[in-house]
């Protein structure tokens, strides 16, 4: 389980014993046990599975778990700096809200932005909402990954620094509840996915290297 997961089983279990001891009555009992499956929600929504990555430096894995909901170009003017692909992906609040590293490289680009709390499949959630931006580069190309918060916990982290080294399917961070991740990519990247489709972080592939040999590498890795 992702740590910061026990900072919300610690508060609602604890609220829960509270009302369970101390609420008075039926009362106390009914709002103790609604405390008590929050409590069991979030040893569920933290839950941080094995990933056995399958590393490809022609590939480019997803970032998160959820469903593709739009694929279109666009300019990105912040990292990549021109035309672009971008793929938004919905996590619901029973998907896992891990990220993880689309390709092998290093973090070149880390922008905090505070925002709105639209919902997360919003149209206009990608430019308002808080949100955190990671961009990763390497010999072959470079991506531009949007961690943005939903309108519950509105809260996202990020467990990497500027200028770190990271491996394909390492953890970048994690969202708080119903939350969105963009992934920018440039022209040199073939789509292999379509809207509706549901993709699995550090496992599902997104795109393919166009001008690359595609080999690639067999290495797995958890």
């Amino acid at each position: 389980m992702a740590k910061i997961g026990f900072k919300y089983i610690s508060l609602f279990l604890g609220l829960a014993l509270v009302f369970f001891f101390y609420g008075g009555g039926i009362s106390g009992y009914i709002i103790g046990g609604l405390f008590f499956l929050l409590t069991l929600f979030c040893l569920y929504f933290f839950r941080d599975p094995v990933r056995n990555v399958r590393i490809d430096e022609n590939k480019i894995l997803s970032p998160a778990d959820g469903t593709i909901f739009e694929i279109s170009d666009v300019d990105e003017p912040l990292f990549i700096k021109g035309r672009t692909k971008v793929i938004k992906i919905f996590l619901s609040v029973l998907n896992v809200h891990l990220q993880r590293s689309p390709i092998a490289g290093d973090i070149k680009f880390i922008q905090t932005q505070e925002g709105l709390v639209l919902p997360a499949n919003h149209k206009d959630a990608s430019e308002k909402n808080q949100q955190n931006l990671v961009g990763i580069i390497n010999g072959k190309t470079q991506i531009l990954i949007r961690q943005i918060a939903g309108i519950i916990a509105q809260k996202c982290d990020l467990w990497i620094q500027l200028n770190q080294k990271v491996e394909q399917g390492d953890k970048l961070g994690i969202i708080h509840f119903g939350s969105q991740v963009d992934i920018y990519f440039p022209s040199n990247i073939k789509v292999n996915v379509e809207v509706g489709q549901k993709v699995v972080g550090g496992i599902t592939v997104l795109g393919t290297l166009i001008d690359a040999n595609i080999k690639g590498n067999a290495n797995t890795r958890e």
